[in-house]
């Protein structure tokens, strides 16, 4: 990961579903995802979630992850999208 990017910052959420400490855990894993992706040309990248390591244990497996960037105002934000059957989680963040 970048050294550059220490901070994410999860400006928006929106869950369906999801209860709270399965959101903390979804959370957990798309700023890892973001901070990973950040320092690369990649404007959108999926994943599932059973390949993090520890989507098992958080209770996580088999979300679809779905992250893109945007740029607004000379600053990235990243939007993603997590499903899993009938429950889903949208956020919005950004890395300082």
């Amino acid at each position: 990961m970048n050294p550059r990017f220490r901070k994410a910052i999860i400006d928006d959420v929106a869950a369906a579903n999801i209860d709270d400490k399965l959101q903390s855990s979804l959370l957990e894993l798309f700023e890892y995802a973001m901070k990973s992706v950040a320092p690369t040309l990649v404007r959108e990248a999926r994943f599932d979630t059973t390949d993090f390591a520890t989507s098992r244990q958080r209770g996580c497996e088999g979300f679809a992850m779905l992250i893109s960037r945007a740029r607004a105002d000379s600053s990235d934000f990243w939007f993603g999208a997590l499903q899993r059957g009938d429950q889903r989680l949208d956020v919005v963040g950004h890395l300082e």
